[in-house]
């Protein structure tokens, strides 16, 4: 009954952990999720409060609201240095349905990209389910207290790409990033980027800049690789930022050719964005986010607490710790779990098993708790 692609499409591992939890509430800590604990914005509530009173219900134009669009193009002119055009943006179904649309626009069978590991769940699965080729960029610390800490080695990327041969095109088609990266926390600097940059252009690539985590960059290290190489497809969106998981409301923005293709597949697929969330982010799209202050403590409390039992490096951005499991244990997640704490896996994230992913997007109370257990654990 089944078609052979969708039973390679493996069940969320992440998902799995969100099911526990919800089975079981009350009952664990919960430093899984990847989602924000603040609330949105008064404000924003407000807005989509309006939007759904004044009957704002109906189907948007498929590559988003107009009014949107154009402050997403400002956005990015004023924070991203990015020279965006508003025929060169889509308004997609979050980060998520961006990702879908775009490799499903760029990727033939047997093409490759190349993807740094660890990396977010959902990038592998879609290229698997499109048949192309997913090639690994290992960036994990070559040892012990030293090594890469999950950037990225140019010599290492440039030895992966698959050149051209006489009268074809080169089989690799793409670089994708994800600055700040869930799930180890790495930010990306300007000359990190220019290099991987330089690299796309001598080799004709696209780059994919996955960015969702912008707005949580402790170190002021983020950097838009958009604003030096033109042939990048940026995806941004307002989960995160604004607390808005369900809303589902990202975007994309690169060749104006690739967002066409993207906005083709939208007609058959998402058809648009939530209607209410578009006009809600056209009216609010930058409120107070002052919660994102917080987390640089939490980061620093993860991190001061755990550098002692665990190897780990500090986070750089987003809202993770990606945490060595000591080589003394096995089974080392279901012992979290059976002590009433939620983890995620690393092999959720990555092809090695010798890592797990924490959250420090919980309350004070939450997190301290957690790290207890895992203190006690090591």
């Amino acid at each position: 009954m089944l078609s052979k692609r969708i039973q390679k499409l493996e069940e969320s591992g992440i998902r799995k952990i969100f099911k526990l939890a919800a089975e079981n509430k009350g009952d664990y800590i919960n430093l899984s999720i990847g989602q924000p604990h603040f609330s949105a914005s008064k404000k924003l509530k407000e807005a989509a409060k309006k939007a759904i009173d004044n009957d704002c219900n109906s189907y948007t134009p498929t590559a988003g609201l107009p009014q949107l669009k154009e402050k997403i193009a400002d956005k990015l002119k004023k924070e991203n240095s990015i020279k965006a055009e508003t025929d060169e943006i889509i308004i997609t179904a979050g980060v998520s349905g961006a990702i879908f649309l775009l490799m499903s626009a760029i990727l033939d069978t047997e093409d490759e990209i190349i993807v740094p590991d660890p990396y977010f769940v959902l990038y592998k699965q879609v290229i698997d389910f499109l048949e192309a080729k997913f090639v690994s960029l290992d960036t994990y610390p070559a040892n012990s207290g030293a090594g890469q800490d999950f950037h990225i080695d140019p010599e290492k990327l440039e030895k992966l790409i698959t050149p051209a041969c006489a009268g074809q095109a080169p089989k690799t088609k793409a670089i994708l990033l994800n600055s700040p990266n869930n799930p180890t926390g790495a930010v990306y600097t300007k000359e990190e980027l220019e290099k991987i940059a330089d690299i796309a252009r001598k080799n004709d690539l696209l780059v994919i800049s996955d960015e969702i985590y912008e707005k949580f960059d402790y170190d002021n290290n983020f950097f838009s690789i958009g604003s030096i190489y033109k042939k990048t497809v940026t995806l941004n969106g307002f989960s995160k930022s604004h607390s808005i998981t369900g809303w589902r409301v990202g975007y994309a923005h690169g060749p104006k050719e690739i967002i066409e293709a993207m906005n083709k597949l939208q007609q058959y697929t998402f058809v648009c964005s939530p209607s209410f969330a578009q006009f809600a982010l056209a009216e609010e799209l930058s409120p107070e986010i002052g919660e994102i202050e917080n987390y640089k403590k939490k980061r620093d409390f993860v991190y001061e607490n755990l550098r002692d039992k665990y190897e780990l490096n500090i986070p750089e951005g987003a809202f993770y710790a990606f945490v060595k499991i000591p080589e003394s244990q096995k089974d080392f997640v279901n012992k979290c779990i059976k002590n009433k704490l939620l983890v995620v896996p690393g092999n959720v994230f990555s092809d090695r098993n010798d890592y797990f992913r924490i959250s420090f997007a919980a309350d004070d109370e939450m997190l301290k708790k957690g790290i207890e257990i895992l203190k006690s654990l090591a």
